[in-house]
């Protein structure tokens, strides 16, 4: 996952009502998404970016930074850390879980 800084200029995927990509700055960051304005976009859309107040929330994974703003070695070491956590989070989803097994007599009592 890219890790996303306040003031990053990106690209994002069409969505919704938005039939073109778009470009824009970001002005917050979420867990999985990202708040930002848009600031170039095809005429064919100005309709649908003035309803949005040209704004968007995006998810991170259909952005892609065009400019970053610099980044410090505090702002690496969170990209790394969000990262290592994610994989960690991801190894537990694919983990098989175990159902618990109810007998007769358990289920029969639930009834009562």
């Amino acid at each position: 996952m890219t890790f996303f800084k306040i003031g990053d200029v990106v690209k994002a995927k069409k969505f919704g009502q938005l039939e073109h990509d778009f470009t824009g700055t970001v002005e917050k960051v979420y867990d999985n998404s990202i708040m930002m304005s848009i600031d170039d976009f095809d005429p064919a859309d100005k309709t649908s970016v003035n309803e949005l107040n040209k704004r968007a929330v995006v998810r991170k994974s259909s952005a892609k930074i065009l400019n970053a703003v610099p980044r410090t070695d505090e702002d690496r070491e969170e990209a790394a850390k969000e990262e290592k956590e994610a994989a960690e989070k991801a190894a537990k989803a694919n983990k098989t879980t175990r159902k618990r097994k109810t007998t007769k007599k358990a289920k029969k009592d639930t009834n009562n």
